[in-house]
């Protein structure tokens, strides 16, 4: 019998405005709501040769901005994790 379907929830690090950890992590979907202060990495593939650009579509089931056009890479850095670590 297969395992039933769980949805992780992912945790956000919360901010103040001068980018400083306050001890409190929440799920994604709350900061949000909430509009609390948090880390986000971005990668842009950049071909020198042919100056290109590389860009995504964001997926029409996203839940902000779906069906757009957006930049290479992009995430939320899990609570705990650093810039670096998310991006690679």
């Amino acid at each position: 019998m297969a395992e039933p379907y769980v949805e992780q929830v992912e945790y956000l690090d919360n901010l103040t405005k001068i980018d400083k950890k306050i001890g409190v992590s929440k799920p994604r979907g709350d900061v949000h709501r909430d509009g609390d202060y948090h880390k986000a990495v971005h990668v842009w593939n950049f071909a020198k040769r042919t100056q290109e650009l590389l860009l995504q579509k964001r997926a029409d089931c996203k839940d902000s901005w779906p069906g757009l056009w957006d930049i290479s890479s992009a995430g939320h850095i899990s609570a705990g994790d650093s810039s670096l670590i998310t991006a690679q």
